[in-house]
């Protein structure tokens, strides 16, 4: 019996191990960078079929593809984690609601990771990024990012950007539930119809924020 019991700790031990071992992995092939995008292509996926069983009878279905794909090329003007010797990316990007929301701005913060020999896009992660006065680039305060289910992890803090173009979001289409949950005050004023950023963080600071949440909850880091 000592010895039964002694078994499944050890194999609890390795699966431990294993599945520590296997998010390092993931840690490792993360590439991080600040883009510029080049291009945006939709990609028509092939009809893929699977065995299904009706009755007495097999029948070949084809599978229903749930998610659009695409193939994005962006041009590195930083790199914030991972290693990559190229001054362009190319990765491949799934979306379930059809373009890819980031692919609406000239720069981004992006996460691709490697999976198989190829760069897919770590779905829906990304912060839109603006020139700061300072000359950096930083993201306004995102309410959902900081609302993230792992949110009691989060060290990182809102603070105040100087951002050096006249950055503002219109209101007109969006009901006060919305405007109170996407543009909270203090982090953003509310004039003329415009939701202006006061708060927000810039590159290292969205990485660990990321890292705290949605890394964390993927990873199991």
């Amino acid at each position: 019996m000592k010895r039964f019991y002694q078994s499944i700790l050890l194999l609890l031990f390795v699966l431990c191990g294993s599945t520590e071992l296997m998010a390092q992995n993931r840690m490792d092939s993360l590439i991080v960078f600040v883009g510029e995008k080049l291009s945006l292509d939709y990609e028509k996926m092939p009809v893929q079929y699977d065995t299904v069983m009706f009755g007495l009878d097999t029948l070949i279905s084809p599978v229903i593809q749930l998610d659009s794909r695409y193939k994005a090329k962006y041009k590195i003007l930083q790199l914030v984690h991972g290693s990559y010797e190229a001054k362009t990316i190319d990765f491949i990007v799934y979306d379930h609601y059809g373009v890819p929301a980031f692919s609406k701005f000239n720069h981004v913060l992006l996460f691709v990771s490697y999976h198989h020999g190829k760069l897919y896009h770590e779905k829906y992660q990304y912060f839109d990024l603006y020139k700061t006065k300072n000359g950096k680039w930083a993201s306004p305060y995102s309410s959902s990012d900081y609302d993230h289910p792992y949110k009691e992890n989060i060290t990182v803090k809102p603070e105040k950007i100087p951002f050096k173009k006249d950055l503002r979001f219109p209101l007109r289409q969006l009901s006060d539930r919305s405007i109170k949950l996407q543009f909270p005050t203090p982090y953003y004023e509310l004039k003329g119809g415009y939701a202006i950023p006061v708060f927000g963080n810039y590159v290292p600071e969205l990485f660990r924020l990321t890292q705290e949440t949605v890394l964390k909850a993927q990873y199991n880091l």
